[in-house]
């Protein structure tokens, strides 16, 4: 019988790992950790926000793409320097929602889908801070799953062509990041019932550990 090889579902990520480390690690010292990447990510949302609502969208959007890259670059060098830590695990989500959502709430909430996703992202933010401490509870921080990196990917995209098309006047590009932004939305969706079935797994499995009868 013929046996086939199956593909490592996070082929992908290693792949931008691996472009990432080669173009941008290198510049980076080992010193510099991966949080404070992170941290540099945090300052520069203000930032954004303010540059937004100055109808500065030249230097906002440039901001805007420096603070996305942070995201791949700190994610690279925790996995590639074996630097992960439960901290980063919390705080990088949460750098990621106030980013997108510092954008949603400059374009308003004229737009329906600019309301779902801000209401999403709230709650996304609660369940965050009531996910870290469960995952303290049980001693085992989790990650994003793939569906999270999908979506933060596409609604940095969609941020991005909003502002472009802000800055540009280009109705057409409006209306696609919004499209975008939908797509996005059904990533998220997914991306919640991912992490609970991860941690709903995680408890069933330590449940059956525990009810084992010691030797």
């Amino acid at each position: 019988m013929i046996s086939m090889k199956k593909r490592d579902p996070l082929w992908f990520q290693k792949l931008a790992d691996r472009l990432i480390n080669k173009g941008f690690l290198w510049a980076i010292p080992p010193s510099i950790q991966p949080n404070t990447i992170t941290l540099i990510r945090f300052i520069l949302i203000p930032f954004v926000y303010l540059l937004l609502k100055g109808h500065q969208f030249d230097w906002a959007l440039i901001l805007f793409v420096i603070a996305v890259c942070t995201d791949f670059i700190d994610g690279t060098m925790a996995r590639t320097r074996n630097q992960i830590t439960d901290t980063g695990k919390i705080i990088d989500p949460v750098a990621d929602k106030l980013l997108i959502l510092a954008v949603l709430l400059f374009i308003g909430f004229k737009f329906i889908i600019v309301r779902i996703f801000v209401a999403f992202i709230i709650f996304e933010l609660f369940a965050v801070l009531f996910g870290s401490w469960f995952s303290f509870a049980i001693g085992k921080p989790m990650g994003a799953n793939v569906f999270g990196k999908i979506k933060l990917a596409l609604q940095a995209v969609g941020a991005g062509l909003f502002m472009l098309g802000a800055l540009t006047l280009n109705s057409s590009m409006v209306r696609i990041a919004g499209y975008i932004l939908v797509v996005a939305l059904v990533f998220a969706v997914a991306a919640g019932l991912e992490t609970v079935r991860r941690k709903a797994l995680y408890l069933k499995e330590n449940k059956i550990v525990y009810s084992q009868p010691t030797k």
